[in-house]
């Protein structure tokens, strides 16, 4: 794969953030997107412990080792939020996450501790989300079904991020009826997985305070490469199409992704799979054609 660095900016306005990023649909991290948020210094392992350690959290365990075929991914066990905590903070080696957790309905006053950044319009402020690895824990290559934009504050740790946009999609072995590739980007096989050779993306490493624009459909792979956490905050799709279509990914797809894997579960996740790597691999033929040709 050939992959670039993310355009990295410290400040920016609106207007060149729209017309550069948001209408290209390109990455960027955002240097001092957080820099007055409370939360960069208040949000300690031992605060978070304070505020809701005792609540029960699900924990999610390696996606290759639970229906990967599949879109949704059920916990793996169920401990205290402050023994998950002592896990990324010791930078324990595992496998366990927790994604898409809203934190605030259990602790709604840290909703003042972050605020939405007058960059964008259109936030969906009720859906704040938090995201859990512990080192060595990693993300699925993906994008996200809705179609939203996804702003990403990290903190703690480092995760490492590998980006891809739509027009990559053809070397990626999206499954059929989701938003997920087959190909495990942890471990790559590029026996089993040629196209991925052809792959033109973005990476970039993201430390404390450091917020990830990531745009519209824009496929990611994320590396825990310390115990560390993260808030998403969102933006809707800027087109009708877009909002359209990330509804009908929700409401349509996925439930019949969801209908079909419950009655055909094996016949299913065996076409899902035939059929992502038939796809990706006439790419690859039509490529190798193309060499010998010229």
């Amino acid at each position: 794969m050939e992959l670039h660095p993310v355009d990295v900016v410290e400040d920016i306005t609106p207007e060149d953030f729209h017309n550069l990023y948001v209408k290209t649909a390109k990455p960027v991290l955002l240097k001092n997107y957080a820099k007055n948020w409370p939360a960069l210094s208040k949000w300690t392992y031992d605060f978070l412990k304070e505020k809701a350690g005792e609540h029960k959290v699900k924990l999610h365990g390696k996606w290759q080792d639970n229906e990967p075929t599949k879109i949704e991914m059920p916990p793996v066990k169920e401990v205290p939020f402050s023994e998950y905590l002592d896990m990324l903070e010791n930078d324990v080696k595992s496998d366990l996450r927790i994604f898409l957790f809203n934190l605030f309905k259990l602790v709604p006053e840290l909703v003042n501790d972050f605020d939405f950044p007058p960059i964008m319009e259109g936030w969906l402020k009720d859906y704040p989300y938090m995201f859990f690895g512990c080192a060595g824990s990693n993300v699925r290559l993906h994008y996200d079904i809705d179609l939203s934009n996804v702003f990403i504050t990290q903190f703690k740790g480092t995760k490492r991020v590998t980006l891809f946009d739509q027009s990559q999609t053809k070397y990626l072995y999206k499954l059929p009826f989701t938003t997920h590739s087959a190909a495990d980007l942890s471990n790559i096989d590029y026996e089993k997985y040629p196209a991925l050779k052809y792959a033109h993306g973005y990476r970039c490493d993201l430390h404390h305070g450091d917020t990830l624009f990531m745009p519209s459909g824009i496929w990611h792979y994320m590396d825990y490469v310390d115990g560390s956490f993260s808030l998403s905050l969102r933006t809707l799709n800027p087109s009708s199409l877009g909002k359209l279509q990330g509804a009908y990914n929700v409401f349509v797809i996925r439930k019949l992704d969801d209908f079909v894997n419950k009655y055909y579960k094996n016949y299913w996740s065996d076409y899902k799979l035939k059929k992502a790597i038939a796809r990706a691999n006439e790419i690859v033929e039509q490529r190798e054609k193309e060499k010998i040709d010229s």
